[in-house]
């Protein structure tokens, strides 16, 4: 997800997050590449695999943001206005990209679709038989796993340390 938390727990948008994604679970995309290694025909073949759904970025931020329990805060800027930012000689860019990681590939890829769509003699999810999974299910349960081991009743409970000792 292109998105960065700055010190004041805001999140950068490029153009209102309008750009429509389509993610995709890890885990349908290794059953993807099982069958496509278990199927000879399939050898010279070209795959585009996409989600089920398409979203905005600002809806997997707010997505997100919810299932965390956090309510995400947006700073909105246009792709104009933060290419004058990045290429203005008066801006510390050095500072402010590594704080925004921000760049200018970076820029023109968050205003861009990234979506599957019908093409000739590309094949999908559809032609090895499978049905991906819904990511906001995934983004749900991945949130909720988050949740518990975090205890945020006690926020402090459990380092990241100790967390990922835990799996």
């Amino acid at each position: 997800m292109h998105c960065h938390y700055n010190s004041n727990k805001h999140m950068i948008l490029v153009d209102g997050g309008k750009a429509l994604r389509q993610p995709v679970v890890d885990l349908d995309i290794a059953t993807a590449i099982e069958r496509i290694l278990q199927t000879p025909e399939s050898k010279g073949q070209i795959y585009e695999l996409g989600g089920p759904s398409q979203y905005t970025l600002k809806e997997l931020f707010e997505f997100m943001g919810n299932n965390l329990n956090h309510r995400p805060y947006f700073i909105d800027y246009s792709y104009d206005e933060l290419m004058r930012m990045y290429l203005s000689p008066n801006t510390n860019w050095e500072k402010a990209a590594h704080y925004l990681i921000i760049r200018p590939d970076y820029l023109t890829r968050a205003r861009q679709d990234n979506i599957i769509t019908d093409k000739e003699g590309i094949k999908t999810f559809k032609d090895l038989d499978i049905m991906p999974l819904s990511t906001h299910h995934h983004i749900r349960t991945t949130c909720n796993y988050l949740l518990e081991k975090l205890n945020l009743q006690n926020i402090t409970a459990k380092g990241w340390d100790e967390i990922d000792a835990d799996d």
